[in-house]
């Protein structure tokens, strides 16, 4: 008998396929191996009266105990001490098993006794005729974001209480497009407006007025382009008034440049500006208060200063007429030149006391400094009297300075003047030019023109307020209190510096420090008032 040759048919049992046992198994294993490798998720399951009978190893990495340390035991032990006392274990099991889920957060124990907080997710696991079979159980440690939020939150509390308890500032929030998304207590007073009525709201409604278009938008244009944008701006209340705002609006962008928003601060400054507006006009009043108390003291100190031009003039013209009688025509012209100089030099103080006023420009020029005070030599004789010695100290270097000269010689004459008041029982009135040296013989562009005197000097106080504006020491109706003033805003007009030293009973010796300059070879040999340009 022949025996028929044995084929593979082709079908599952003859591939050897799995069982549906073994696929089971299969599907367990690999369920039991997906569940043990999550690490960041405590998963167990429980039986139906909350007994521990599968553990992961992200249970054990959350809360600290190995498998053999929780399989048959009760849940509750991750439990606070609190919870338990308070049935919360048993709670929680009833509302899984009632509702067939329970989320929820709370705080829980690990094996060393640390707290965390835990997100629990519980879930009711009941078999096809629907009986309770057990639960499943996920823990996540949340601590960290709970705490962020936690933080969050009392930031925002924080910086609300801030915010409600400043009544005097409406602060506000805004959307992109201007509509208010937070109104504090200070905005309601403010305003009149409560949260309730402005939320939502567009803030040009605060803005705008009958006489003219609101200006909000502009005002959210540039606060978008630059950042900030600050005004005063006219604004209505709830009841209609208007009040004066101070408004600082900013934009808000995140790291990336996106504009969330604004934040916008209003202060009613209705009351502060018209305070402010009192305040000058109050200030105008004083200044011309002030004003008027220095013409008093002006008109006897001018009277003062002109009247010893006046007697130079007198004392010139005495001498040209005793000269012309003598038949000394020559002499006689000499006379009436310094007569007519003295005329222009009472010109020139007129023109500084405007100048003081009015801030008049300068006229420097490049003045050759010897000569000019050699003019002025028989004026100073003349001037400071018979009791007085004059003597003159001048360098032979030739010396040119940038200065108004007119000023300068009115300068030179108040300082002679100042040394004769200092001198009432007569001295010696020392003028001195030099050279600004140092000890190796390098300079530093100045040329030194000095007026020093023997007379009673001046206290370290007085000397510290001597170049004040209307500040003297002279009787009344004996000098104006300007003479060192205007020396001084003279020199630091033309780039100079003025150094005055004085102790009581060793006199005063004041030095103009002028800035040297080099003659022009092309411009006319004299200057005005007949001072030269070439040194002898």
């Amino acid at each position: 008998m022949v025996m028929a040759e044995t084929t593979s048919c082709g079908c599952d049992i003859c591939h050897g396929a799995p069982t549906q046992n073994e696929t089971t198994t299969l599907v367990n294993e690999r369920y039991r191996l997906l569940v043990q490798s999550v690490v960041d998720y405590a998963i167990y399951m429980l039986d139906p009266e909350g007994y521990v009978s599968s553990w992961n190893s992200g249970a054990q990495q959350i809360k600290g105990y190995s498998a053999t340390e929780v399989l048959g035991r009760h849940y509750s032990m991750f439990f606070s001490v609190e919870d338990r006392a308070a049935g919360l274990p048993a709670t929680v099991l009833e509302i899984a098993a009632r509702e067939g889920r329970y989320n929820g957060e709370m705080w829980r124990t690990r094996r060393d006794g640390s707290r965390f907080r835990a997100l629990v997710a519980i879930d009711a696991i009941r078999d096809d005729a629907g009986r309770l079979v057990g639960f499943a159980k996920i823990t996540r440690d949340i601590t960290a974001r709970w705490q962020a939020q936690v933080a969050l939150e009392e930031s925002e509390r924080r910086f609300r209480l801030f915010v409600e308890g400043v009544p005097d500032y409406a602060i506000c929030m805004l959307d992109p497009e201007g509509r208010i998304r937070h109104w504090n207590e200070g905005a309601h007073h403010i305003t009149g407006y409560a949260s309730e009525e402005i939320l939502g709201q567009r803030a040009d409604r605060l803005f705008d007025r009958d006489d003219e278009p609101a200006a909000v938008s502009p005002m959210f244009t540039q606060a978008a382009m630059h950042g900030t944008y600050e005004t005063d701006h006219w604004s209505r209340r709830k009841d209609g008034s208007r009040f004066l705002a101070q408004i600082a609006l900013r934009a808000l962008r995140d790291a990336n440049g996106q504009l969330h928003g604004y934040a916008i601060i209003i202060r009613d400054v209705t009351a502060q500006r018209a305070t402010e507006a009192e305040l000058e006009a109050t200030r105008g009043q004083l200044i011309h208060a002030q004003k008027l108390d220095a013409l008093g003291q002006l008109t006897g100190g001018v009277a003062h200063d002109f009247n010893n031009i006046l007697q130079a003039i007198t004392g010139s013209l005495e001498v040209a007429r005793l000269r012309l009688a003598a038949g000394d025509v020559d002499r006689a012209e000499q006379y009436v030149d310094h007569a007519m100089q003295s005329i222009e030099r009472a010109a020139h103080l007129t023109r500084r006391l405007l100048a003081f006023a009015r801030r008049q420009p300068l006229m420097p020029a490049c003045v050759a400094l010897n000569p000019l005070v050699r003019s002025m030599q028989d004026l100073l004789v003349r001037t400071v009297g018979a009791r007085i010695e004059v003597t003159f100290a001048l360098t032979e270097t030739p010396l040119h300075v940038f200065c108004d000269p007119s000023l300068l010689e009115t300068a030179l004459l108040n300082l002679a003047i100042n040394g004769r008041d200092a001198m009432p029982d007569g001295g010696t009135l020392r003028v001195e030019t030099r050279a600004d040296r140092d000890e190796t013989g390098e300079g530093d562009g100045y040329a030194v023109l000095i007026v020093e005197d023997n007379g009673i000097g001046m206290s370290e106080e007085v000397a510290a307020h001597a170049f004040e504006p209307f500040y003297t020491t002279k009787p009344q109706g004996q000098g104006t209190g300007l003479g060192l003033s205007m020396i001084h805003s003279f020199m630091l007009q033309s780039q100079g510096r003025v150094q005055l030293r004085s102790a009581p009973g060793q006199g005063t010796r004041v030095e103009l420090y002028l800035p040297v300059c080099t003659p022009d070879a092309a411009a006319p040999a004299r200057l005005a008032h007949g001072v030269e340009r070439t040194d002898p």
